[in-house]
C-alpha cells in the first residue's frame, strides 16, 4: 500500500518536466548504473542458482541412498508396531532431519532465486524501454 495521498499524487503530476540538460545527463547516468547493477545481480543469481541446483541434486541423492539403508536395517514392526510407507518415511525424516532441513532450505532458496530472476528480467526490460523512450 502506498503512503501517497491524493494531494501528493496531484503535486507529482503537476511538476514541470526536467529541462536542465546537466541534470538530465546525471539522471541518465544514474539510470544506466541502476541497470548495470540489476544486470550484475541477475548474473550473480544465475551462478548461485546453478550451484544450489547442483547441491540440491547431490543432497537428494545422499538422502535417498541413506534412506534406503535405514529402511533396510530397521525393524519397523518392533519400533512402531507397523511397517507401512508412512511409518518408514516418517522414521527416515526423523533420522535424517538435518539433511531433510538442508534439502528444504535449498528448495526454498532456489524457488526465491527463480522468482527474483524473473523479476529482474522484467525490471531490466522495463528500464530499457523507458530509457529508449526518453531518448
Amino acid at each position: 500500500m502506498s503512503n501517497l495521498n491524493e494531494e501528493d499524487i496531484a503535486k507529482m503530476l503537476d511538476k514541470e518536466p526536467m529541462l536542465d540538460m546537466e541534470n538530465a545527463e546525471i539522471t541518465y547516468e544514474v539510470e544506466i548504473k541502476g541497470l548495470i547493477d540489476n544486470l550484475n545481480e541477475w548474473e550473480t543469481l544465475i551462478e548461485e542458482l546453478s550451484s544450489k541446483e547442483k547441491a540440491l541434486l547431490e543432497w537428494k541423492e545422499l538422502y535417498q541412498s541413506h534412506s534406503e539403508q535405514i529402511i533396510a536395517e530397521t525393524d519397523f514392526k518392533a519400533l512402531y508396531g507397523k511397517n507401512n510407507a508412512d511409518v518408514r518415511k516418517q522414521h527416515v525424516r526423523k533420522e535424517l532431519s538435518s539433511w531433510y532441513d538442508t534439502i528444504s532450505d535449498l528448495e526454498l532458496s532456489i524457488s526465491w532465486i527463480n522468482r527474483r530472476i524473473s523479476f529482474l528480467r522484467e525490471l531490466i526490460r522495463i528500464k530499457r524501454v523507458l530509457m529508449e523512450v526518453k531518448q
